[in-house]
């Protein structure tokens, strides 16, 4: 689907901004010079508002991902429910530590909060959200999506 269609589809207020940006990263992967002026045009908005916005959100790339991502929520309530215990375990699983770019094919982030703190703590691979997620449950997440 091209970006225009997927435009259409939202109304060119800027409540629907993050959603559409959403969408267009989940149909294109990321929102690059291209996409944002689209969006731009779109919500009658500057070029660098669509990017500020876009480049804003952890959930949202601004740049064609080269590896693959993963993000555990770093948010208070999370925290409190144990992602840090999420975090090692990606660690030792897949051999990387938070925030090193040494792995040739991932890299695991902590992202902000995502607004879903009473279904934490939230993992994220790739635009798919993961709720409630356990230590025990990473290693079936990582097999299906990694």
């Amino acid at each position: 689907m091209n970006i225009q269609k997927i435009l259409l589809r939202f109304g060119p207020k800027a409540e629907n901004l993050l959603a559409a940006l959403r969408e267009i990263q989940k149909e294109n992967g990321y929102i690059g010079e291209k996409e944002s002026k689209q969006v731009a045009e779109y919500f009658g908005i500057s070029e660098a508002q669509a990017y500020s916005a876009a480049s804003f959100y952890d959930l949202l790339e601004t740049g064609k991902p080269v590896k693959k991502i993963i993000r555990v929520c770093s948010g208070g309530v999370c925290v409190s429910e144990r992602s840090l215990e999420i975090i090692r375990q990606v660690e030792r699983m897949l051999h990387i530590e938070l925030d090193n770019d040494a792995h040739p094919k991932y890299k695991l982030e902590t992202m902000s909060c995502v607004g879903r703190c009473d279904r934490g703590p939230v993992m994220e691979i790739d635009g798919k959200i993961f709720e409630g997620v356990r230590v025990e449950m990473v290693g079936e997440i990582l097999k299906d999506y990694i």
